[in-house]
């Protein structure tokens, strides 16, 4: 007979580096969703791994005994928020029923603030929403901030399977709103502290790029959009670089772009008269036409285009970005990214003298109607011109514009917070990351792979996340005796035959162990001796209710 015994939580946090304490980001104390957006970043699994109670509290205590005794801080190594936890990646953690536990522990054992991340729970789960209104109540101080994410994949959204409603997702959204509105004003409004963000279904068009000169004007051409060099030449534009970030954090670019005149017409073809007609300004065909920088960019999957692919000035966001064929992906086609809602926001407020930084105090729910039939109206503009751009306003930004304002006035919110910059924030379409790459419909071949100037921006090798150095995970791994498929694990996590919580160091730009542009690995440590639950798919649906679950 073999006995086998567990060595001590403590004796096996004694082996970790000390950049495992000092760097720790991410202790989620869950893996898993039942919310399975189909855009998730994280690639959640379906089930759920995660820390009882009991299992919690052992782990922090060993936490804060282990780096007392070290002499260190549990994460006051980091350069982005140092002393504070994420207890979320491919969790919501909104759903973990000991989020109260966690955040005393955070402040009373670990000495830290927590950040929250949510798409929000149910209001008829009632042992979460007791807990949620005793952490507004009660541990406003433990929050560094929090963050709710609208976006129109989650399941009580979208509102197709048995037991959800897309009204059953409003009433939630609103109570969530209304459970933190304390907390958003202790913390105050800002995309650090307190918001609301909106991720927008991508706008993807699909169709052979034309790339041609005619009277030697470089002519790029795919559905709708037609660019032709303003200035004729054969030369291509050298290659637009990130050189570095500024002081917002935001890029500055190694080229200005090129001058293109952008023509959108569902009936222009790229002809030597349609051209000519163009450049003259006597194109026959009802359009758009409006001057535009064009740069040439690259990823890991080849040469691409991009149009006004930042803010302009006034800060509107109308980037188009074209793809052509290559040996990592077949398709070819075009991203739309234009940021519809902030656009017209921007031009409701300006339309009224109010500056687009500016608060708007003087609003009130017909305004918010203002700008929905302004949605509307573009909608109705752009049939002649951009028919798949029309249908998506229609189809996509209303519908999700309309939950929010609903959502924001059931739960007793101003109409001023609908057009403040700092609580509504529209980050625009999806990334390439996670289960999103399959959204953009074989326009990338590289999951987690930039698309854009602004992902670029964000997750690139030159980026708001590269820029904040190495980090750290401690996060539950599922368990099981037998084979489980990667839908129940998820992405980031391997089946382990017995409860295991893995410590991982983590390339910041993309959260794996792994560095994407050399491909080493980073260090992973197991431990083991901590007590966890798994709670399967159907159970957890009923346990932890997902907002818009009847």
């Amino acid at each position: 007979m073999t006995t086998q015994t567990t060595p001590r939580l403590r004796d096996q946090l004694r082996t970790l580096p000390t950049e495992a304490l000092t760097h720790l980001q991410y202790l989620p104390p869950a893996v898993g969703c039942v919310n399975r957006c189909a855009m998730c970043s994280q690639a959640a699994g379906s089930d759920i791994w995660q820390l009882t109670e009991h299992g919690l509290g052992d782990l922090f205590h060993a936490l804060a005994e282990e780096a007392t005794q070290r002499g260190v801080r549990i994460g006051g190594g980091r350069a982005h928020r140092p002393g504070v936890l994420f207890p979320y990646l491919d969790n919501d953690i909104a759903s973990y029923p000991y989020l109260d536990t966690y955040a005393r522990l955070a402040r009373d054992v670990l000495g830290m603030k927590i950040r929250v991340s949510t798409v929000g729970w149910s209001e008829g789960a009632g042992h979460l929403a007791a807990m949620h209104q005793r952490l507004a109540d009660d541990f406003k101080d433990v929050f560094d901030g929090i963050r709710i994410s609208l976006t129109p994949y989650a399941t009580g959204y979208v509102g197709k399977s048995p037991g959800t409603s897309r009204d059953r997702y409003t009433d939630d959204l609103a109570h969530v709103l209304r459970t933190y509105r304390p907390l958003f004003d202790h913390l105050g409004h800002g995309a650090a502290t307190a918001a609301v963000e909106l991720r927008f279904a991508p706008l993807v068009g699909l169709g052979e790029l034309t790339d041609i000169h005619v009277d030697g004007h470089h002519i790029l051409a795919c559905g709708p959009h037609l660019l032709i060099a303003a200035q004729p030449g054969a030369d291509e534009p050298p290659y637009t670089e990130i050189v570095r970030l500024d002081e917002r954090a935001q890029p500055v670019l190694s080229e200005q772009g090129r001058l293109y005149l952008h023509v959108t017409a569902d009936a222009a073809e790229p002809t030597t008269q349609t051209v000519r007609d163009a450049l003259d300004g006597v194109l026959p065909i009802q359009h758009r036409a409006i001057p535009v920088r064009l740069h040439r960019l690259r990823n890991a999957d080849g040469d691409y285009w991009a149009v006004d692919p930042d803010f302009h000035p006034d800060g509107r966001f109308t980037a188009l970005n074209l793809y052509p064929a290559t040996d990592r992906h077949k398709a070819s086609g075009y991203t739309d990214t234009t940021r519809h809602f902030l656009n017209t926001l921007l031009a409701y407020k300006t339309a009224r003298r109010i500056d687009r930084r500016q608060k708007f105090l003087t609003s009130t729910p017909a305004d918010i109607d203002g700008v929905l039939t302004a949605l509307r109206q573009q909608a109705m503009a752009l049939d002649p011109v951009d028919r798949l751009a029309a249908a998506h306003l229609r189809e996509q930004i209303l519908p999700q514009v309309s939950v929010y304002a609903r959502a924001l006035l059931k739960a007793g919110y101003p109409a001023s917070t609908f057009f403040s910059r700092e609580f509504t924030i529209d980050t625009g379409q999806i990334v390439n990351q996670g289960r999103a790459q399959a959204l953009f419909r074989g326009l990338t071949g590289t999951n987690g792979e930039p698309m854009t100037l602004r992902e670029e921006r964000g997750f690139g090798q030159a980026s708001v996340s590269s820029d904040r150095g190495p980090i750290w995970r401690i996060t539950p791994m599922p368990f099981s005796d037998g084979h489980l498929p990667l839908a129940i694990t998820g992405g980031k996590n391997t089946r382990t035959a017995h409860p295991t919580l893995m410590v991982e160091e983590m390339d910041p730009c993309h959260l794996s162990p792994v560095i994407r542009s050399t491909g080493c690995r980073l260090r992973r440590i197991p431990l083991t001796g901590v007590e966890m639950e798994h709670v399967p798919q159907s159970e957890a649906r009923t346990l932890h209710g997902f907002p818009g679950a009847l």
